[in-house]
This record gives structure tokens, C-alpha cells and sequence, in this order.
């Protein structure tokens, strides 16, 4: 099909019906991806909203928290309040090594907790303490007694956080247990008793709490904005390429450029 020119002034533009629809379909696709990729970003921020609402709201007893797989309670009971009542295992102490709080190493103090309604042992993260060995930290996790209600946020790993593991030695432990990472599923076999999949970091104020260390748990959306900057960028740079091979622009502008 032969391309029509239109004229304004000096420049010229050849406009051939095939080639503009090609180029319509290609935009629409890039701008409809880039769409999709800012309403995928907006989706992510409502559920951040969610985890702090959930975790700002009324406790939620642990007993009544419903779950149904890894990667939906991510997005459903993420950052839940919840409550309990029951007693400290304080013979089994879980030293988490690595752990940062303003730059500086020590550990983190997960203490199992003993539901009293159904003898359910709760993971329970008392945070951070500042130690540089397993001794040091020993001497400052002081045992916790008595029935005690506590309060905290649920945290659910990733997949990726929830499939790390620590080759613990099963058959004789050594009590406080050292470990790298908190796997419910990998620990279970050491206490023998049903256990709750997902560990509850401790509320402010809280019987047996130290340096709240963790960070907040925030959805990513940089990624989103990113590629959505990209497919914006990429249909922009489209229009641009089709009207300069469609025009003699280029040769207008070499024309002004050469001296008188």
C-alpha cells in the first residue's frame, strides 16, 4: 500500500495504513503493560494497609486463627494480632545467631510457649539481646514463670524464608539450642507435641521482651513501579522512532544546522 504525505510547512510526513496499525497495536501493548504493572503496585498497597490494620486491630485468640497454606496466610493473617495464655518452655530456649539490631551482631531469643487450652506450643520471639556469645546470651535470658498472656504479631515466612534449615542433632540437643534460622517444621520432633506453624513476635511491654528488632514486614513495590517506568518509557520511545523514520525531521534539522 502506497504511503500518503502530509505537509506542514517544510516538513513531511508518509503515513501508510499498515505500518500505523502495527505501531498502534505495538503502543497499546506496551501502555496496557505498563497499566497492569501500576494497578499490580496499587493492589500491593492495599494489602499493606491490611497488614497494618491487622496488626494495629483487636487480638485475635490463637487458637481461633484459621489457615490455609504458606502462601495465602501470607496474605490473609500476615502481621495478625493475636493473644494467648499458657506458660514459658524456659528449658528450651532457641538462640537465633546473626542477628543485626542498629548495625551491631548478637541474638535473637525465640522461647517455645505452652498454650494452656490445649498444650499447643507457640514459637514465641522475645527479640533481640546484645551478646557475642552463646554464654553471654545465656546469662541475660532470665527464665519467664507462671500462667502469662501475651500478646504479639503473627509473622509467615516466604517460601524461601520457610525452607531454610539448620541439620539440627535430633537425638541429644544441647539446651539453650543454637540455631541460624527458625524452622517450626524442622524443630517440631524436638518437642514431641502439636506446634503452631508460624512464630509470634512479642508486643511491646510484654513478659519477657527485649529489643523489638525486627523489621517491618512491607510488600515491594519498587519492582512494580519499575517495569511499569519501563513499558511507559518503551511505548514513548516507540512513537518517537515511528515519527522520525515517517518524517524527514532529520534532514530538516541538519539543514538548520548548517551555517549560512
Amino acid at each position: 500500500m502506497k504511503a500518503k504525505i502530509f505537509t506542514i510547512g517544510e516538513l513531511e510526513i508518509r503515513f501508510n495504513w499498515a505500518v500505523a496499525l502495527f505501531i498502534l497495536v505495538v503502543f497499546s501493548g506496551f501502555v496496557r503493560l505498563g497499566i497492569w504493572q501500576m494497578s499490580r503496585a496499587q493492589e500491593k498497597i492495599d494489602l499493606q494497609e491490611t497488614y497494618n490494620a491487622l496488626g494495629e486491630g483487636f487480638a485475635t485468640l490463637i487458637e481461633d486463627v484459621g489457615m490455609t497454606g504458606l502462601e495465602n496466610d501470607a496474605l490473609t493473617i500476615q502481621n495478625l494480632h493475636v493473644s494467648m495464655t499458657g506458660e514459658f518452655m524456659n528449658d528450651r530456649n532457641l538462640f537465633l545467631i546473626y542477628q543485626t539490631y542498629q548495625n551491631t551482631l548478637g541474638y535473637e531469643v525465640v522461647t517455645p510457649f505452652k498454650l494452656q487450652s490445649s498444650d499447643k506450643i507457640i514459637f514465641v520471639s522475645r527479640g533481640w539481646v546484645n551478646a557475642n556469645t552463646y554464654e553471654g546470651v545465656k546469662e541475660k535470658v532470665l527464665p519467664i514463670t507462671g500462667t502469662r498472656t501475651l500478646q504479639g504479631q503473627l509473622f509467615v515466612p516466604t517460601p524461601k524464608q520457610a525452607a531454610r534449615t539448620n541439620l539440627v542433632e535430633l537425638s541429644n540437643p544441647q539446651w539453650p539450642l543454637e540455631i541460624r534460622f527458625l524452622n517450626t517444621l524442622e524443630l517440631a520432633p524436638l518437642f514431641g507435641e502439636s506446634f503452631f506453624p508460624y512464630e509470634v513476635r512479642l508486643d511491646e511491654n510484654q513478659p519477657g521482651i527485649f529489643i523489638r528488632h525486627w523489621d517491618t514486614v512491607y510488600v515491594d513495590t519498587g519492582r512494580n513501579f519499575s517495569y511499569a517506568l519501563q513499558w511507559f518509557s518503551m511505548s514513548l520511545a516507540l512513537l518517537i522512532v515511528a515519527f522520525v523514520l515517517s518524517s524527514n525531521i532529520l534532514q530538516l534539522m541538519q539543514k538548520r544546522s548548517k551555517p549560512l
